[in-house]
């Protein structure tokens, strides 16, 4: 079977290496003399959505994560596969459709229940048992069926059916394969449009069929907040899935402040307001959010604040159009400062040593990182250390790179931040059992990295906003001393005149 597989692979790559060749330059060719054969190729492409979810299913079942390190399937997809995070889950869901055990089918209804009580024992056990077995059928059966049509409906369409089933409550998960098999059977002849909404009516059909007799708050599973990255025109869009009942009361507390003048200043009482009512609504939704900012700030220290990382040259050489990385991985400009009124704000001032460009030493507190240690953190990172990753600083855990078990300190040295995922897949023992790798420090360099084993070298996080956070920006642009590149101590943790420190890093030579 693998020997087929291989010569398959190879002869698919030989005939796109061809094609690739042959469309090099598209002016040698007419739409009309094409057309049909890559009509033919598109229609072949269609097979590959379906290779591509057994596949994905195969790496889920036989637990691929493990090649990277890792503790999910997705991690393989996305680091050996070259797929995003979005399309490692499409797949895999996908997978999990197609070749999956269904779910448990639907128990029978109220008045054939009452019908088995009237059997005796053992002819009503029976009959329950058949009649699961005859429903399990049914569903394998549609499965079945899903899995024929697959070959002749596009990945696009695909997603789309489980984009929409992923609406399905829990409740309603019995119905799940029967509305793929129906789903795939109307990819067929439907637009990808069309079909969204078919698959759409049905979910929504599903939920309102089981909410009701299971759980009457199943909605509340489904709540969920959403942030997207900084557009061009400074917009960030915030996607709310809320229950009924809260987007009543958010908008009952919204809409008082749609009549002209509302939610302004008592200065401005007089002018003209010249808002939109949605404009003024967002302006009302704000207030309210400032006012429960201010409350909590004063308790928890700043630790929900939004922390920039800005160098001196930043603040040299920054312009109106500058953008600011921040610790939610949303980016700023001068203008969003003023909004927030963070306009001459200094919390906090962080000082890095001019040979290492990292943080002084800061001394050891207790098992858990301080405010201060975090954003010390996100200065010198930017964003989750583990390799490739672009994981926003708010969503890190302090990780202790010698664990705390182990006898790792939390001082600033021994602390990387890493996302939850990835600080789940470190591997503390740092012995290279089970393919899982570790952070770990470079003492001579001051910069957290990642390390398969331990006679490997260390390899760091070269993604976009890890390379431009303030301590990386000034490593660039200074770039390394001489004196810096010895195998001694690092003057940054080492200061002169500071009190010898208890050297923590000889267990992590491993």
């Amino acid at each position: 079977m693998t020997s087929e597989i291989t010569q398959c692979v190879n002869e698919i790559s030989s005939a796109l290496r061809t094609l690739s060749t042959l469309f090099e330059d598209p002016s040698t060719l007419e739409f009309e003399d094409v057309r049909h054969d890559i009509e033919r190729l598109e229609e072949q492409f269609k097979k590959k959505a379906t290779i591509d979810a057994a596949f994905a299913f195969i790496a889920d079942r036989d637990d691929a994560g493990r090649v990277v390190g890792a503790n999910y399937p997705n991690a393989y997809l996305q680091q050996c596969l070259d797929l995003s995070k979005s399309e490692a889950y499409n797949r895999l869901e996908r997978g999990r459709l197609l070749y999956g055990a269904p779910p448990e089918p639907t128990p029978p209804p109220p008045e054939d229940v009452e019908d088995l009580f009237d059997m005796t024992g053992e002819d009503a056990e029976a009959e329950a048992q058949a009649a699961a077995e005859a429903a399990a059928e049914e569903e394998r059966a549609r499965q079945k069926k899903a899995r024929e049509n697959s070959s002749k409906v596009s990945a696009e369409k695909q997603d789309i059916i489980r984009r929409e089933l992923d609406k399905l409550l829990k409740a309603a998960a019995c119905e799940r394969t029967r509305i793929h098999a129906e789903a795939m059977e109307e990819a067929l002849h439907r637009s990808p449009e069309d079909l969204r909404l078919f698959v759409r009516k049905a979910v929504n059909a599903a939920n309102r069929k089981h909410a009701p007799h299971s759980n009457p708050n199943a909605g509340f599973e489904k709540r969920s907040a959403t942030f997207g990255r900084r557009k061009a025109d400074g917009m960030v869009d915030i996607h709310i899935n809320a229950t009924a009942g809260h987007a009543a009361l958010m908008k009952a507390h919204m809409d008082k402040g749609l009549a002209p003048n509302s939610n302004l200043p008592e200065e401005l009482q007089g002018e003209t307001d010249s808002r939109t009512p949605e404009q003024r609504r967002f302006d009302q939704f704000f207030a309210i959010f400032e006012q429960y900012e201010e409350k909590c700030q004063k308790s928890n220290d700043g630790a929900a604040s939004v922390v920039l990382a800005l160098t001196l040259d930043d603040l040299a050489d920054g312009d109106a159009a500058m953008l600011f990385d921040t610790n939610t991985g949303i980016e700023v400009d001068c203008f969003d400062l003023v909004r927030l009124g963070m306009d001459g704000t200094t919390d906090f001032l962080l000082q890095v040593d001019g040979v290492s460009s990292v943080p002084l030493w800061m001394g050891r507190t207790s098992r858990l990182a301080s405010v201060a240690q975090r954003i010390a953190m996100f200065a010198v990172q930017g964003v989750c250390s583990w390799l490739g990753c672009t994981a926003a600083m708010s969503e890190c855990e302090a990780h202790h790179i010698l664990a705390w078990i182990k006898g790792g300190n939390t001082d600033i040295e021994n602390l990387t931040g890493l996302c939850r995922e990835h600080h789940r897949c470190n591997n503390d023992h740092r012995d290279g059992s089970f393919n899982k790798g570790y952070m770990d420090f470079d003492p001579n360099t001051g910069r957290s990295g990642f390390r398969r084993r331990p006679s490997d070298p260390l390899q760091f996080n070269q993604s976009v906003p890890a390379k431009h956070s303030a301590v990386s920006r000034i490593y660039a642009a200074k770039g390394r001393c001489e004196c810096a590149k010895h195998t001694g101590r690092d003057p940054a943790f080492y200061p002169p005149g500071h009190p010898p420190m208890k050297d923590t890093w000889t267990p992590m030579r491993v």
